[in-house]
Order: structure tokens, then C-alpha cells, then sequence
């Protein structure tokens, strides 16, 4: 059974270990989630991130600190951006860019043609928002963030809603690890209060649209993105593997809203494997 609404919060700077053309990106050795955590030790909590099974994603590559569990409340594996560049809005344009059978549009833009409600709340405003059914929310901090997607979540029954808290990515870029690390931390402890929040007839997904590993001198550094699909009806996690592009949201959200016109197998996916 498809979702009525899909919430998707996007840890941007977030990576989980160099992908394989990192070579390609002067991205060899970066591992932004890995370098944080030896860095910070047992200052980094992130429990439910933990439950959830943020660990379980790196098995062939545990993390000390941050390890596997048993039984994960929700579905995790990791993606690989595909774009040839290394900016971060080119790795949220391949999150939400759709290819339809006359032209290549944004999933958002999809979405608004069909009426399906939008809301994007990030520190930026976004051209993902240029159609009037979108309900764009500029936010200064991450506090802010949260305080509207609870916000938002009272309101909005259907749809997507759309969320990036600014300051993982403004500490990256500032190489600053230790505030890094206490960010991260207190993201983790919202998300009880966001999983309380969720009906029956929600998708929760947590990812990363671009990696920027604080530890290198680097702007932005190619790995692998975390994918954690919480599905309130469904909460006996398994691992969704590796999917080869961040496109795989993108193409979660057509297939659930039923928008494409041509009705194809879309890949790659975890639609299916979380409902």
C-alpha cells in the first residue's frame, strides 16, 4: 500500500565512506561519518540513528562507535551519486531530477503539475520550488528547521515534505569536527519527536544529498550516502544494499505518487522493499 505522505530529511554533507570513482574526485580516504566519529568519540551520540541502523550500513566496514544492530527499526543502505561534479546542488538536483517521456524536469515540478502537495524547509531557496503549489520556508538554523517541519507535519497530511537543516553543511565547510560531531548529536535527539509524529500512512527517509567530509581539505568529497526508510508499519529493518544513483528517491516518490506517465519500471528503487 503507497504512502500519503513521505517526509524526507536530508542530512546534506553527510557521507559514509569514499564511493568507487573517488579517485576521479580527490576523494580517496574520505569518510566524512567515519572521521567524525573516531574524532569525537563517545561525544558523538547518536542512538536512534543507531537503532535505526546508521551502523548496520557500514558491516564490511563497522564503525566503532557507531555499531551494527541486531534488529534496525528501519530499512538502510547507501547510495552513490552518479552526477559528473562535485557540487551540492548538483547532488540535489539528481536527487529530485526526473526524466519524463518529453523532457527532464524536477520531481517537485512533477508533483505541483499533478497538485501534490510540496513543502521544502532549508536555508536556501530553491528553483526544485518554482511552481505555486510549492510551500517554500527559508530557515536560519537548525532549530528553526525542526520547529517547522513539526510544524508542518500538524498541517500537512499528504504530499512531501522536504527538509535540510543548514548547519551540518556550514560546519563542514568550516573543517570544524568537533561542532560537527555535537550537530549530529543533537539531530539524532529530534528524531523521536519526528518518528511520534508519524501516522500509519507516512514514509520517513533520511539521507544525504551531498558529502563533505571535514577531516580534508576538500569542498566536497564523493562517497557513499546514507539511505534510512522508516516505515511505521514496517519496523523490521533489512538492508536495501547499494543503489547507483540518488535518483533512487527520486524515483521512490514517482512510483508512490503514481505520477509517471509512461508507467516504467523505474531504477533504481526502494519502494517496494520498505512498504
Amino acid at each position: 500500500m503507497n504512502k500519503k505522505r513521505i517526509i524526507v530529511l536530508d542530512l546534506a554533507s553527510l557521507g559514509i565512506g569514499e564511493a568507487p570513482d573517488a579517485n576521479r574526485f580527490n576523494s580517496v580516504g574520505v569518510d566524512t561519518l567515519g572521521h567524525v566519529a573516531a574524532h569525537a568519540g563517545k561525544k558523538l551520540e547518536i542512538p536512534n540513528l543507531i537503532k535505526m541502523g546508521l551502523g548496520s550500513i557500514r558491516w564490511d566496514h563497522e564503525i566503532n562507535e557507531i555499531p551494527q544492530v541486531a534488529n534496525p527499526s528501519a530499512f538502510y543502505g547507501k547510495m552513490v551519486n552518479r552526477i559528473n561534479t562535485k557540487s551540492s546542488g548538483a547532488g540535489l538536483r539528481e536527487m529530485f531530477d526526473f526524466d519524463t517521456s518529453l523532457r527532464t524536469l524536477s520531481t517537485m515540478d512533477l508533483m505541483s503539475e499533478k497538485h501534490i502537495n510540496i513543502s521544502m524547509i532549508s536555508s536556501f531557496a530553491s528553483y526544485l520550488e518554482n511552481q505555486d503549489d510549492t510551500f517554500s520556508l527559508q530557515v536560519p538554523n537548525d532549530s528553526k528547521a525542526f520547529v517547522e517541519l513539526s510544524a508542518q507535519m500538524d498541517v500537512q497530511f499528504d504530499g512531501l515534505i522536504y527538509c535540510q537543516p543548514p548547519l551540518l553543511k556550514r560546519l563542514s565547510d568550516e573543517d570544524n569536527i568537533d561542532a560537527y560531531a555535537n550537530q549530529l548529536s543533537n539531530i539524532d535527539a529530534q528524531l523521536p519527536n519526528i518518528i511520534e509524529d508519524l501516522s500509519e500512512d507516512d514514509l520517513l527517509i533520511v539521507t544525504s544529498s551531498f558529502a563533505n567530509d571535514p577531516s580534508v581539505n576538500e569542498s566536497i568529497t564523493r562517497e557513499y550516502l546514507p539511505l534510512i526508510v522508516f516505515n511505521p508499519l514496517n519496523q523490521n529493518g533489512k538492508s536495501l544494499g547499494i543503489k547507483r544513483s540518488s535518483a533512487a528517491v527520486s524515483n521512490a516518490l514517482v512510483q508512490n505518487f503514481d505520477i509517471d506517465d509512461i508507467k516504467r519500471d523505474l531504477k533504481p528503487n526502494f519502494l517496494n522493499e520498505v512498504l
